[in-house]
């Protein structure tokens, strides 16, 4: 009835924050003599009822959570361009408590998913939401905040496509049988109350409990559930290259019947007898995609070092070795959900599956039993009315918070406008300071150019101004050559040959020339380098004397880097000033928008009342006054005159002619009852 990592000699003061599993290991808490009987499980059952009718879903929750989810779309779309927006979940499988949050996941192919959060989450804390809390060592990354006005938790991912299949096999299974939905509901808000159903936290995820709860009814004797997995590759898919089995059979291809009838009572009292006595982590491994416990040995998933006993022993061990209570991925079969287990979170889910099965076996209440163990973290109500607050408090009242909150926002307002002029000063500053830096650089550069350039100018001058002495232009010589070379080898027209020693003179010429030709060409070479080289000189001398005029001689205030911590610390002091500013505007706009109600509801009920009350008096009074005409009775001045102004005497005869014809109609229809009366049902008016 010890889970392994229970069976092991210990010092227990080590696990004193777990009473039940202390209470365990001493001898204290015996399992083998807690026997659930019916009356525990009727009592149990009769709560439950109860708790899954609170958990309805209300159309003003539903109406908000759309709104909710229609509003970060579009935000979401359109920061992201060709992205797209899916949800997924308990709202969307059908298993969602009534404060669940929203999941939705962006598909994006532009950045990486990581860089993608995170301006997901700097634009969420720039809109005002509360707790963004960005998540990055997951398997799947997330962003994690809570909606500033309705207090909805969301949770957004990236790229999580397999989620949305997750979510379709969960509303398959929900759908089978209609104690699926309570019984998982239950199992979700005793963890979620209780503080072991949060990844981040080292304990499950909801969605882990969800599949460890489904195997439940998969692994009874009478099975409550079948498994719903085809497993014969006949639909698949590719998300990130790798395929993936999502074959599911529908309702009707189901060839399953349960022989189960117990209540969702007797079901939820198994479900915590079967964990706190026959722990299936020892050697077993949770796979609702095979509709059974798995061996370890058939899942080829044995516990890693470090172990959760060895942890026990040692504090310095943090993190345990793989598969330490396996939960499978029904779809990603290599994936692990107890992956983010720490030795704390493992603690804690004994210690409260054995408080459940002891406190049912108690007869406890189901409130008891699900009391809330981490109130920082665990989520809200709903807020569904936005002016709750304000129904039962005085107008007057709501005025003078508007005043104050006005009288707030000024000040805050000032201190924001001074930070970021400051802020603006010290950018400025900082952007001079780094301008001159690189210009300083720049001149040092450029000086150190100057004197090995001035000592090769020199160098080349003087070649130059020595081969100058000997300079003959290169065009001439070339020309020269030509000449020559055109002699020698070309007849003479007047058949007149060269003598051998003119021939001689012709030939050492050309030779001479040759010669000369290269030193004019060598010549010519140091002074295009000597001029290259001397323009570059007058251009860098130029460049430092315009560096010179432009830069600023501002070094006395510091480095540049000093100005861009004094940015960085006003940054740091803005943000939370402008989320407050936020705050403050929307509960201004919200009280403004209450009195905006107010005074159009007062409005239109004075107008109405005083409009039907002058017309009811009015009425009334010209009938007096007609009803003195017609009996002779004598009248007033005041009288004559709401008679002339309601139709003159001629209204008092219009008066008794209709009345008389009204009272023969009205004498008509008596008479005149006929089965046509039947038909009125039809008329336009009621239909």
């Amino acid at each position: 009835m010890l889970a392994d990592f229970e069976q092991i000699d210990f010092d227990v003061s080590k696990i004193e924050s777990w009473p039940y599993v202390k209470a365990l290991k001493l001898g204290n808490l015996d399992l083998s003599k807690i026997n659930l009987i019916a009356e525990n499980t009727k009592h149990l059952e009769t709560e439950l009822v109860k708790f899954v009718s609170s958990q309805k879903v209300s159309e003003n929750l539903l109406k908000r959570r759309n709104g909710i989810t229609k509003h970060l779309t579009k935000v979401l779309t359109n920061k992201f361009r060709g992205s797209k927006v899916s949800t997924f979940g308990s709202f969307q499988s059908g298993l969602n408590l009534t404060n669940g949050d929203i999941d939705l996941c962006l598909q994006f192919n532009g950045e990486k998913p990581k860089k993608v959060l995170k301006k997901i989450a700097r634009m969420l804390n720039e809109d005002g939401m509360d707790n963004v809390k960005l998540i990055t060592t997951a398997k799947v990354p997330i962003v994690k905040f809570i909606d500033s006005q309705s207090k909805i938790p969301v949770d957004i991912s990236i790229n999580n496509s397999l989620a949305v299949h997750n979510t379709e096999l969960l509303r398959r299974y929900s759908s089978i049988d209609s104690r699926v939905k309570p019984f998982i509901i239950s199992i979700k808000y005793w963890a979620r109350n209780r503080g072991i159903s949060d990844a981040s936290m080292g304990t499950f995820s909801s969605y882990a409990w969800t599949l460890i709860a489904i195997n439940y009814l998969q692994s009874l004797e009478n099975k409550v559930l079948p498994n719903v997995l085809k497993k014969d590759g006949s639909q698949t898919v590719e998300i990130d290259g790798i395929k993936y089995d999502i074959g599911m059979y529908s309702n009707n291809e189901l060839d399953f019947v349960t022989q189960n009838h117990s209540t969702t009572g007797e079901l939820v009292s198994g479900f915590f007898e079967s964990l706190a006595k026959d722990w299936p982590w020892n050697n077993g491994v949770i796979s609702v995609g095979s509709g059974k416990i798995l061996t370890r040995k058939e899942k080829n998933w044995v516990a890693n070092k470090p172990y959760i006993s060895d942890a026990i022993q040692d504090s310095q061990i943090k993190r345990l070795g793989k598969f330490s209570l396996p939960v499978e991925d029904p779809f990603d079969n290599k994936h692990d959900l107890s992956r983010v287990l720490d030795v704390e979170g493992i603690f804690e889910i004994r210690d409260e599956v054995l408080r459940a099965y002891q406190l049912i076996s108690e007869n406890t209440d189901w409130d008891t039993i699900t009391e809330i163990k981490y109130p920082e973290i665990t989520p809200n109500e709903p807020k569904l009315d936005l002016f709750e607050d304000l129904r039962n408090q005085e107008d007057d009242k709501t005025r003078q918070d508007l005043k104050i909150l006005y009288e707030q926002l000024k000040v805050i307002e000032n201190s924001v406008s001074l930070r970021e002029s400051e802020r603006s000063d010290a950018i400025k500053m900082s952007k001079a300071l780094r301008r001159n830096a690189e210009l300083a650089k720049e001149q040092s550069g450029l000086s150190s150019e100057l004197r090995p350039r001035r000592t090769k100018i020199d160098e080349l001058q003087s070649k130059r101004d020595s081969s100058n002495n000997h300079y003959i232009p290169v065009h001439f010589i070339e020309e020269e050559l030509s000449r020559v070379y055109s002699i020698l080898t070309t007849e003479a027209t007047n058949r007149v040959e060269l003598s051998l020693e003119k021939e001689k003179q012709l030939f050492s010429w050309f030779f001479e020339l040759q010669s000369m030709y290269e030193h004019s060409k060598m010549t010519r070479k140091y002074h295009r380098e000597f001029v290259k080289l001397l323009e570059q000189q007058q251009h860098s001398i130029e460049h430092i004397k315009d560096i010179r005029q432009e830069m600023i001689e501002i070094q006395s205030f510091g480095k540049f880097t000093d100005f861009d911590d004094l940015a960085m610390k006003l940054l740091k002091e803005l943000n939370p000033l402008k989320r407050e500013r936020r705050n403050l505007r929307r509960e201004i706009g919200r009280l403004e928008a209450w009195l905006r109600k107010q005074t159009h509801f007062n409005n239109n009920n004075h107008s109405k009342h005083k409009g039907s009350r002058k017309k009811f008096v009015n009425n009334r009074k010209v009938d007096d006054v007609k009803s003195k005409v017609v009996s002779g009775d004598s009248f007033s001045l005041q009288d004559l005159e709401v008679l002339l102004k309601n139709g003159g005497l001629s209204s008092v005869n219009q008066s008794k002619t209709k009345t008389r014809k009204g009272k023969n109609k009205h004498k008509k229809n008596n008479y005149s009852v006929t089965p046509q009366r039947g038909k009125r049902g039809k008329s336009s008016k009621n239909q």
